[in-house]
Parts: C-alpha cells; structure tokens; sequence
C-alpha cells in the first residue's frame, strides 16, 4: 500500500531533518520507507548542515537527503554550492556534482565533482579542479584532496600553481603538488618546473619546495637553473627572493656552472659550494660570486682586440660583479692559475 499527503507552506520533520518547502509531498512505500519531495524555496536542515535548494528528496528511514538546482550548503564556517547534493548523515558524506565550489572561508575549491567527508573535514575533487586562496594563488589540476585537519591540499594529474610574485607570474608545474595553507609552503614532487617569465628565471628539480612568506625555495635532485646569467646546477640548491626579484642563490655538493654576459665574458666553475648574490631591481643583477671547496674558475673575456683566459684553482674564489661584467677576482688556499691573451693589442 502507498499512501501520499500533499502539504503546501510546510514547516515539518522528516525524520532527523526539519524541512521548509511551498510544496512537499511524503510518500509512504509498502516496505514502510518515507520519502518526502519538497519544491519551491526548499530549505533542509539536520541542525548542523544546512541546504537550500529549489527541489529535494528526502529519504527518512535511510537519514538521506538529495538536492537539485541552485544547491547551498552551509556547515560552521564552511559553505559550498552546486547543481546536485547528495547528503547521507549517518555517514556525513556529502557529494557535489555539476558546478561543485567548496569555501572554507580562507581558499575556494571548484571542480566538475567534489565528495566532502564531514566527519573527518576532507573533501577530494575531480574533473577541471581549480582552488584560489589569498596566498595560494591559483592551483588547477584534474584530481585534488583537500585535508582541513592537515590544513592541505594534494593535486595530481596536471596540475599548476599561478600566482604573482613582486608582479611578476610565478608557475610551478610537477607531478604531483602538495600545499600546506596554514604554513604557506608548497611541494612539488616529480619533474618539477617553476617559471618566472618576464625574469627568465627557470628552476628545475625532482623535488621542489617552495616557502611563499619566506620567499625562499629549495631544489632536490639533480636540480639546475636556467637564468640571463647563465646555467647553473649542483645537488642541493636554495633560492632566496626579495618582492619577487632574486636575491641570492647558494648551491650545495658539485656547484657546476656556466656564466655569460653579451658574449664578451664567459665564467665557468666548479666548485663543492656556490654562493651568488643580486642587486635588486627592474633588471636583477649579479653582484658577486663565491665558490669555496677546490674551487675551479676558468673566465674568458673576448674583445675586438685580443682574447684573454683565466684559470684558477684555489680553496676559495670570490668573484665581483659592476653592471654584470666581472669587475676583481680574490682567491686564497693555495691558489694556482693560467693566463693568456691571443690577437692584436694596441696601446
């Protein structure tokens, strides 16, 4: 036997959800279940999670409740929309489809689907994942998993960190990335790429971590560093940047290096530690250079009238830079070197 009864203007119990609507009708089915349809102006709360609706189906019996069109939930500081909601109290689970946005009241995440875990404030998204956040920036990416508790984000599948760094574009791109919101730390793990094009500053590593309220980044694994001033590369490497522009760059276990400027001078080290440290400004410039542990340098200077090569080995080799051209070299520790000039010369 099926029995139903039409309300209109209701405010009823269905179960453990109080239910608004301007129309509902509950339906008892021969297996004793209740299923109440709502219409029109629907609100459905359980006393902790609220949603709003333009239609709902509510399955007493099961503490299930279904949501379509112009869905809102709302839950402590937590709100998300979409086009369909699938809530289940009993296990807090909650599932988004169709325009899916979770805010969190600091970062926003948006994908085609998105599954939140209430009871364990986890949410993983999947399909056109976007999350935007103050210092985040803008992460995409096709599958995420959010975890409140852990206050991070886990994206895989192509994903992208974009933000603005001293407004210049930053973009990270890796294999999987990791951000960690409250500690403003990111991860990325996998053939790592961070970009800053206008500067033509390229980083890559296997693994890369990046500090946004230090500006500091750190490369692991065979990292290397593509710059106007040259290649570098080593097995540890720390960039330290300043309102976006570089400051200082230290590389740690076989620092390898080759350096150019206007093809007029070219600079190549090798040494156990590299130390570079930049003027600040439109234009980044190198300012000086210290190599330490068996330090190699081999600088060669190509002019209209002569060619000149230097080589020098030594435990220490700090180099000084005046508008990017090498301007005094110092070495120390047993200290060995050639030079040579080739071509005309002229008084």
């Amino acid at each position: 036997m099926i029995r139903s009864v039409l309300l209109l203007s209701c405010t009823a119990f269905a179960g453990v959800f109080t239910v608004t609507a301007l129309r509902a009708v509950s339906t008892e089915l021969e297996d004793g279940t209740v299923v109440m349809e709502l219409t029109e102006n629907v609100m459905v709360t359980d006393g902790e999670v609220t949603v709003t609706s333009d239609r709902a189906t509510i399955y007493e019996t099961a503490q299930v409740a279904e949501f379509n069109d112009n869905v809102h939930v709302s839950h402590d500081s937590i709100t998300a929309t979409g086009s369909f909601l699938s809530y289940s109290r009993p296990s807090g689970l909650l599932q988004i489809i169709g325009n899916a946005v979770l805010n969190d009241g600091e970062s926003t995440l948006r994908a085609d689907r998105i599954t939140w875990f209430r009871f364990i404030n986890k949410a993983t998204a999947l399909g056109a994942v976007v999350m935007t956040g103050e210092w985040l920036g803008e992460v995409t990416g096709e599958y995420a998993l959010y975890d409140g508790e852990r206050g991070s984000l886990f994206v895989t599948s192509e994903p992208v960190l974009k933000r603005l760094e001293g407004g210049d574009s930053l973009t990270i791109t890796a294999e999987r990335l990791e951000f960690f919101l409250d500690e403003d730390r990111a991860e990325a793990q996998g053939d790592a790429v961070l970009r800053m094009p206008s500067r033509e500053f390229t980083a890559l590593a296997e693994y890369l971590l990046y500090f946004g309220e230090d500006e500091r980044l750190e490369l692991i694994g065979t990292p290397e560093i593509e710059a106007p001033e040259g290649t570098m590369n080593g097995d540890w490497m720390e960039v330290l940047l300043k309102g976006g522009d570089l400051s200082a760059l230290r590389i740690e276990g076989n620092a390898r290096g080759h350096l150019s400027r206007d093809d007029t001078t070219t600079v190549d080290f090798a040494s156990q530690r590299a130390l570079f440290g930049f003027l600040p400004g439109e234009e980044t410039e190198l300012d000086s250079l210290h190599l330490s542990g068996t330090a190699t340098l081999n600088a060669v200077t190509a002019g209209i009238e002569r060619n000149e090569a230097n080589t020098i080995t030594a435990e220490d080799i700090i180099l000084r830079f005046e508008a990017g051209e090498m301007e005094r070299v110092t070495a120390w520790g047993t200290v060995r070197g050639t030079y040579s000039w080739s071509g005309d010369f002229r008084e």
